[in-house]
């Protein structure tokens, strides 16, 4: 079985690495506009701002009246519209006058306070259930507040302020603030978390990213032994800085460009005292229309004695929807974890029914749903002796993801083992999200 999944990998990292850098999609850019490249642009008109404010949309758009029509360059300004979790669809169109041509955007909004259903799923605690409140667009400038509770497996009350651009080039500023109460399955205790972070970050140019956070985090045992403080509660403060790249060309249903973490250094202290070093490389890869490949590894290191300086609710669990599929987190989790981790996964993704807007009064809402064949491997060790290849485990299978934006993304995969035993995993969030969370 081994050997059928080292084939396996060799021939999806082929046909990622033949596939053509191209992005087949049709969109209203290249569609309406190609006839008048080149041309003087003498205006541009916004068109479905009920709320937004213009110079939300405006400070995006590249393209300038006076300037020839570049449709590289407009296409872009579209994306990054696109890329705003305020509009359902952006589209652009272009109209002739006597001296050149006239630029419209015309963007469908998503309403700006949305109440809603939430839902979250862990391999380790099952279904929480609850509520929340987003305003995805806090007088109309692009602000984001959330809230919401979830109850059941995981027991979680959640605020998150996010202001995406107060200055200069995307400099951002926010806070999250959470409460968390759930049974830690794998280590058999009670976990009572308390978490603050203050987060900011910038943009490099249009695709680098430079971001960071400073926190403090409690964490409560109902158990002896657990944590590193004889108290039964460590207080740890951490700050963060990450260095990353990113040119996706969506967010919300990424087909081709990269979103990577050359280097993400995070230092925690208090009663804990450790460095975590993680390297995120994913690509996406266009195939044809509406068919791409994505695929990266994550690496995680953490320096320290696990029990001394590390407390032993920060190693990494193998198994379940987050890391490898296949496996059940509560059998494979207790035989492989440690302070350090790799993973590789990989999804051939065919979106069968493409994100769409689905009007709604003056409102917009969206939708898709997406096939996806994939492979995972995957390994975590303490001591170096324990990387080796005997220990990794390896998966693959078939699914569907429901995305809903405004939501979650929900998938539902049909995993098989290197032993061939066949489990079903769900999860929320695409896995090179969830891939990264210590819960799973």
């Amino acid at each position: 079985m081994m050997k059928q999944m080292i084939v396996i990998f060799t021939l999806l990292m082929a046909v990622a690495s033949a596939a053509p850098a191209i992005d087949s999609s049709k969109d209203s850019t290249s569609i309406d506009l190609y006839q008048f490249e080149g041309r003087i642009i003498t205006g541009i008109v916004y068109s479905g701002l009920n709320h937004t404010k213009e110079f939300v949309v405006t400070r995006e758009v590249r393209s300038q009246v006076g300037d020839p029509l570049d449709l590289a360059l407009l296409k872009r300004d579209r994306i990054r519209l696109q890329n705003l979790p305020i509009f359902g669809a952006v589209n652009v169109f272009g109209r002739p006058d006597s001296s050149g041509v006239i630029v419209e955007f015309i963007v469908s909004e998503f309403p700006w306070i949305i109440p809603h259903p939430s839902i979250n799923y862990t391999e380790e605690n099952g279904f929480s259930l609850g509520g929340g409140v987003k305003a995805l667009n806090m007088f109309g400038r692009g602000a984001i507040l959330k809230g919401r509770f979830l109850l059941g497996g995981i027991n979680t009350f959640n605020f998150e302020y996010f202001d995406p651009w107060i200055a200069g080039n995307h400099i951002s500023i926010g806070l999250d603030a959470g409460h968390t109460i759930r049974q830690n399955e794998l280590l058999d205790f009670k976990e009572v978390t308390d978490l603050v972070t203050l987060v900011g970050g910038t943009w490099i140019g249009d695709s680098g990213r430079l971001s960071g956070n400073l926190g403090y985090k409690s964490i409560k045992s109902d158990k002896d032994g657990i944590t590193l403080d004889p108290d039964n509660q460590d207080k740890i403060f951490f700050g963060n800085i990450i260095l990353g790249y990113d040119t996706r060309n969506s967010y919300n249903e990424p087909r081709s460009g990269w979103q990577n973490e050359w280097f993400n250094a995070t230092y925690s202290g208090g009663n804990a005292d450790f460095w975590t070093l993680q390297f995120d490389f994913n690509r996406y890869q266009p195939i044809k229309s509406q068919h791409s490949i994505a695929f990266g590894p994550l690496l995680s290191f953490q320096s320290g004695m696990v029990g001394v300086d590390i407390p032993a609710y920060s190693m990494y669990f193998m198994g379940g929807s987050n890391s490898i599929r296949g496996y059940k987190l509560e059998e494979l989790g207790l035989e492989l974890y440690g302070k350090n981790q790799f993973l590789f996964n990989l999804e051939y993704r065919w979106n069968f029914f493409p994100m769409r807007d689905w009007p709604l009064w003056k409102w917009s809402v969206a939708a898709g749903l997406q096939f996806a064949c994939f492979a995972d491997a995957g390994i975590a060790w303490n001591q170096a002796e324990e990387f080796n290849l005997k220990r990794a485990r390896f998966g693959y299978g078939v699914g569907l993801r429901l995305m809903l934006p405004v939501v979650e993304t929900l998938r539902f995969d049909m995993g098989v083992s290197q032993y061939g035993d066949i489990v079903f995993n769900f999860g929320v969030n695409s896995i090179f999200f969830g891939r990264r969370q210590k819960v799973r």
